[in-house]
């Protein structure tokens, strides 16, 4: 595992989020209403709100390297109390692991109203909140949803949340503390096309199901278009300290990038 000092690791961070807004067209927006919330003066279309059947195509990326590692399809298969989304991983079809089960996961679906058929990977409740998330090592379930994009799609807004979240491997709820906040309106082209979007960023405290594991801190740089119903690109990177280091110097997280291929 590569370690690298806290200064290194911060301005390469800075430097791939300026590298990646370089390569595209900043634009001046009017905000616009998420589902559930009021926007003065909001302008523009309103968030695509979800239907059964809309799918999300995306492909994954190694940050640093760009390396192409997997294709991600995200697809409701459900709409009642709960927004329940089928995540399918095609590496993960290649070579199957069912790391938490669906006897594990079907306790935190409160209230589920679609019968039959396999459990969801990802849940929103409300649309827009996620309960249930699968794009982590680890499938975590919070205590408390967490919004998925900003309540207020306009420039400045944020919003922080404190609540604590279980994976398979730690059910007892470990602490999740989050900052997302609404940076600018952006147009960015992906492979599925040109897009007018919000760029936000959510900073992240966690303790780590990995005891040994200190500090651990993950940031997301995310675009959202409204007329998606979800975000078009992703960027996540992340450190941690280790507890019996005697050198005071972060290791990295894993980092990728995530961009939307196709969309029905």
């Amino acid at each position: 595992m590569v370690r690298v000092s806290r200064r290194v690791f911060l301005l390469s961070t800075a430097a791939m989020s300026a590298g990646c807004a370089s390569r595209r067209l900043g634009v001046n927006g009017q905000a616009v209403a998420a589902p559930g919330a009021s926007t003065p003066g909001a302008g523009g279309a309103p968030v695509r709100q979800p239907a059964v059947g809309q799918s999300w195509h995306y492909a994954k990326h190694d940050l640093v390297t760009h390396r192409h590692i997997d294709d991600e399809i995200d697809r409701i298969n459900a709409i009642g109390a709960t927004v329940d989304i089928e995540s399918v991983s095609e590496e993960a079809q290649r070579a199957p692991n069912d790391s938490w089960g669906a006897s594990w996961l079907s306790k935190y679906i409160p209230h589920r109203e679609a019968s039959g058929g396999p459990l969801p990977s990802e849940v929103q409740e409300p649309w827009g909140s996620v309960l249930v998330d699968p794009h982590w090592s680890q499938v975590q379930v919070y205590e408390t949803p967490i919004p998925l994009w900003p309540k207020q799609l306009r420039v400045g807004w944020q919003e922080h949340v404190n609540t604590r979240y279980k994976t398979p491997t730690n059910e007892t709820g470990l602490p999740w503390d989050q900052t997302i906040k609404a940076h600018a309106w952006e147009v960015i082209t992906v492979p599925a096309g040109q897009f007018k979007t919000l760029r936000f960023t959510n900073m992240i405290n966690f303790r780590s199901t990995d005891f040994s594991r200190t500090d651990s801190q993950r940031q997301e740089t995310v675009w959202f278009a409204p007329e998606v119903g979800r975000w078009v690109a992703r960027e996540s990177a992340g450190t941690y300290y280790m507890d019996d280091s005697a050198v005071d110097t972060p290791y990295y997280e894993s980092s990728y990038r995530w961009e939307l291929l196709k969309w029905s």
